[in-house]
């Protein structure tokens, strides 16, 4: 199955991810397929007596179709850009989807290797923001939010914490972790928790040997202090373009509310591209 990759937004900003989606593409040896989803315009159009309310109407419609297929061609061009600089190995796909974007982003991520949005999408104001918060909180599809300045080649980083999200980031993106052959977990001991009768197989050690025999070779790192400081450090010691992790947060009313660790990660310029579960 091919990586999903989910383009929307501002297409100057869509190239690190197409550019990921594609890294990404290649260790797991698989293709890509771009997804272009946007709303039915007609959806939005308001109907009243007046013959003038009916033509305004229309008017507007046909401004947000003109719009859309502007759009449309703009991250059409760069993801064309982007599949022809990868090389011939690249089986690339274009799909372009109107109607319920969120209910369109879920099906394809369903049936996707990986699934990469901009790592903007996180933000509230990213145009993208609530079809990836659909399918990371509401779907519990893995997702990939790609870093601006690299593409991932490993080690993977996983952000260890013993928690059933962490085990469910790990599981999700195995197969990415296994085309890496090695990772790196960080596991700050400041932040053990009362995980109750399952600790044994909830330890680093235990992960670290999971690994293993999952064919990946796993290093333990401890540390202390600041989570998203000491994972920043331990990426960049052992040069870790990816981290996986459980993403601690709900939404409401439409909003993403990332716990504390998420947020410094996402707002961190030099940050990784992130792996995340929920």
């Amino acid at each position: 199955m091919p990586v999903l990759c989910v383009l929307g937004g501002a297409p100057e900003r869509a190239k690190p991810q197409i550019e990921t989606a594609i890294a990404i593409a290649k260790h797991l040896g698989t293709g890509v397929k771009a997804l272009i989803a946007m709303p039915d315009p007609t959806n939005s159009a308001m109907y009243f007596v007046a013959g003038e309310a009916v033509m305004a109407s229309a008017s507007s419609c046909s401004a947000s179709k003109a719009a859309q297929d502007e759009a449309r061609t703009a991250l059409s061009e760069v993801y064309t850009e982007c599949v022809a600089a990868a090389g011939s190995w690249l089986d690339a796909d274009l799909v372009n989807e109107t109607g319920h974007v969120q209910s369109i982003c879920a099906a394809y991520a369903i049936l996707a290797d990986a699934t990469v949005f901009p790592k903007e999408a996180a933000t509230v104001s990213h145009p993208l923001n609530s079809v990836f918060e659909y399918a990371l909180m509401e779907e519990r599809l893995p997702a990939i939010l790609a870093a601006g300045n690299a593409t991932p080649k490993g080690p993977a980083l996983i952000a260890w914490d013993g928690s059933p999200r962490a085990m469910r980031a790990v599981r999700a993106h195995l197969p990415l972790l296994q085309s890496f052959g090695h990772a790196v977990i960080a596991h700050n001991t400041d932040k053990d928790r009362d995980i109750g009768g399952t600790a044994d197989i909830a330890t680093s050690d235990a992960l670290a040997e999971w690994l293993r025999a999952e064919r990946v070779e796993a290093k333990v790192e401890l540390f202390t202090g600041k989570v998203s400081e000491g994972l920043l450090s331990i990426a960049g010691a052992h040069t870790c373009d990816l981290i996986v992790m459980g993403a601690y947060g709900h939404s409401r009313i439409g909003q993403m509310l990332f716990g504390g660790t998420s947020r410094a990660l996402l707002q961190s310029e030099d940050g990784p591209t992130l792996a995340l579960a929920h």
